[in-house]
């Protein structure tokens, strides 16, 4: 194996805790440094924050020290991104994968991926957008399939999110839930807008993958109630107010609608209505011939019920996963599109005593 790959944490959220524990323990990785946005948590051993042994390395909330920093990547995940930020991390010469959009260029993201682009030729490093959806189920999947058919009518894709475990009060806050339905439905919480906008980057990258040009997109919004108070881990969300959510985004080609994304989060499973979509899981059908379809979930229940927590490893691993080859890349925002087949590094190794993702699963499970 070649040198490991130098990397920061740049904040530690769930999803992040996941990525610290990866850091130490893939040999392909050297943690070098974590940024935390919590004056709280500065001072404190990366290890400790992620439930893992200490690792040496402590977390800092100095922006600058974490810039001085001789690292390779920056795994940047903060709830709210900053494109100025990120602009000041390339032009510090350290390449960036985020799992928080920027998976491809659209015009409402132009002037973002403008500043992105020029940062990552001043460093002279890359930038790319990753996560589980967009990132993955929604784009590169669907284009991976493709593969396999002669012609297509319609891509559609399917998730379901069970959030009810999910630690994060401040995204469950920022997405809407425990909200008036009748308000939530007239004024969406500002996380619908930003989601709508990356997944309308993930559905371009689909419909320019295929060849085409979306002429329009359109949303539609549903939320469905509590039936009784929700006793979750990230709050209570009082009966009668925002319990799940269905989105569904459409791109159109050619006058058809060629991309439907349709997405379904919940707190529960007796909400009303009742959509009944069940556990999570991400879902793909592709009309036309052959038409195909294809879904994958985990293979193994969570020790604790917290399915979702599947979800959040896929979101953090297939950004991470593909490090090596962002590092190698040409300076520039790079998409799907651009990055050459991903070969992660360092994943066939023995399993170390509590490791395993859900952290602290038995290895001899």
């Amino acid at each position: 194996m070649n040198q490991p790959c130098r990397v920061i944490q740049w904040a530690t959220g769930s999803i992040v805790q996941i990525a610290i524990r990866h850091f130490a323990d893939n040999p392909a990785f050297e943690l070098v440094g974590v940024l935390v946005t919590s004056p709280a948590k500065a001072g404190r051993d990366a290890g400790e924050l992620a439930g893992i042994a200490p690792t040496g390395v402590l977390a800092t909330d100095d922006v600058e020290q974490i810039l001085r920093l001789d690292a390779d990547c920056v795994h940047y995940a903060p709830l709210h991104p900053d494109v100025d930020t990120m602009c000041r991390i390339l032009r510090s010469g350290k390449n960036i994968v985020t799992p928080v959009g920027f998976v491809y260029p659209t015009p409402s993201s132009a002037e973002a991926f403008a500043a992105l682009e020029a940062a990552c030729h001043d460093g002279q490093v890359s930038v790319h957008g990753s996560g589980i959806h967009p990132g993955f189920s929604g784009d590169l999947l669907p284009l991976t399939f493709a593969r396999l058919m002669t012609r297509v009518d319609q891509v559609q894709v399917r998730e379901v999110a069970d959030l009810r475990r999910h630690p994060s009060a401040a995204m469950s806050e920022a997405l809407g839930f425990g909200r008036d339905p009748v308000d939530a439905v007239a004024d969406p919480s500002p996380m619908v807008a930003t989601m709508e906008r990356i997944f309308e980057q993930s559905m371009t990258m689909v419909v320019e993958g295929l060849g085409k040009k979306v002429e329009r997109f359109n949303m539609d919004f549903a939320v469905a109630t509590a039936k009784r108070d929700l006793h979750t881990k990230s709050g209570m969300f009082p009966a009668g107010t925002v319990g799940g959510m269905r989105f569904e985004w459409t791109a159109w080609a050619d006058g058809a609608p060629l991309v439907v994304f349709r997405t379904f989060w919940k707190m529960d499973d007796d909400l009303d209505p009742d959509w009944g979509y069940g556990s999570i899981k991400y879902h793909l059908r592709i009309d036309g011939d052959p038409s195909i379809e294809t879904t994958f979930a985990s293979a193994l229940h969570h020790p604790e019920g917290d399915e979702g927590y599947w979800g959040r490893v896929w979101t953090a691993m297939n950004g991470i996963n593909a490090i090596h080859e962002v590092c190698a890349a040409r300076p520039g925002v790079v998409t799907h599109l651009d990055l050459q087949f991903v070969r992660p590094q360092g994943l066939v190794r023995p399993r170390s005593a509590g490791f395993g993702e859900p952290h602290g699963v038995d290895p001899a499970r």
